[in-house]
C-alpha cells in the first residue's frame, strides 16, 4: 500500500460558490490537495468572470500542494460518432488545459466519456493520445476510464505526460495495477464513504481524488465529518 495516498478534494463539493473562497475552505478543512473543478453552468472558465479566474490564480499562487483541473464531465463524449458532440467535446477540455496553464496546476483530469466506448480500443487510444496534442509539454493528462476495455486502452498510450484515475466502482479493478494508473477517485456523499479497502492497488498510486456523489452546496460541518471519515478509512490501509 501507499506510503501516503494524498487526498485531493474538488471544489464541488461546495457548489455554486465563488471557486477562490471553495479552494481556501477545502485546504483549511484538512483535505491534502484540490481538484479545480470546470464543470458549467458555474465553472466553465470562458463563462467565468477575469476577476475570479485572477483571484484564482492568486490564491493558489503560494499553495504547497497539489492541484488539478478537472475538465467537464456533463454533456462531454469525445469517442461520439458524432463530430460536433466529439469537437464540442475536445473545446471543453480545451477550456480546462488553458485554466491548467494559466493557475500553474499539477495536472488535468479529462472524464472522456460517461459512455461505453463504441471503438476499439486502439482507435480509442488514439483520440486520446491525440487529446495531448493540447497540453505543453510540461503538462500531464489523467484519463478518468470506466469502460470494461480500459486497460486495454491504457495499454495504448505511448505518450509519457499521459495517465489513468481508476474510478472507484466503475473502472475494471484490472486498472489498479496498470502501470499507468496515477490516482484513484471516489465518489461519496456526506454520509456515505469506503468501507473497506480497495482490493489490488498498486503500492505507487499517489492520488485519492474525492468528489461528490451529487454537486450542491455542503455544510461545512459535513463535509469536515466526511474528510475525517475518509482520512480514518485510508489510515487503516497504509
Amino acid at each position: 500500500m501507499p506510503d501516503r495516498l494524498v487526498i485531493m478534494c474538488s471544489t464541488d463539493f461546495l457548489w455554486g460558490a465563488e471557486v477562490p473562497e471553495i479552494a481556501s475552505f477545502l485546504l483549511r478543512s484538512g483535505c491534502e490537495g484540490l481538484v479545480i473543478s470546470t464543470e458549467p453552468p458555474h465553472y466553465l472558465p470562458s463563462l467565468m468572470h477575469r476577476s475570479v479566474l485572477s483571484a484564482l490564480k492568486d490564491s493558489l499562487r503560494n499553495v504547497d500542494v497539489p492541484v488539478a483541473v478537472r475538465s467537464p464531465e456533463v454533456d462531454t463524449n469525445v469517442f461520439s460518432p458524432n463530430p460536433h458532440i466529439a469537437n464540442a467535446s475536445i473545446k471543453s477540455i480545451e477550456e480546462a488545459v488553458k485554466l491548467a496553464y494559466l493557475i500553474d496546476a499539477d495536472f488535468l483530469v479529462v472524464r472522456p466519456s460517461n459512455k461505453p466506448i463504441a471503438d476499439n480500443p486502439k482507435i480509442a487510444a488514439r483520440k486520446l493520445q491525440s487529446l495531448m496534442s493540447k497540453v505543453t509539454r510540461h503538462q500531464y493528462m489523467a484519463f478518468e476510464l470506466i469502460d470494461k476495455r480500459s486497460e486495454l486502452v491504457a495499454d495504448e498510450l505511448i505518450d509519457n505526460r499521459a495517465g489513468i484515475i481508476y474510478v472507484h466502482g466503475q473502472s475494471p479493478e484490472a486498472l489498479l495495477t496498470h502501470r499507468k494508473t496515477v490516482g484513484v477517485s471516489l465518489y461519496v456523499s456526506e454520509e456515505d464513504y469506503p468501507r473497506r479497502v480497495i482490493p489490488g492497488m498498486r503500492g505507487e498510486i499517489p492520488y485519492l481524488l474525492i468528489n461528490p456523489e451529487r454537486r450542491h452546496l455542503f455544510r461545512s460541518d459535513d463535509f469536515r465529518r466526511m474528510l475525517l471519515r475518509i482520512k480514518s478509512w485510508r489510515n487503516n490501509f497504509i
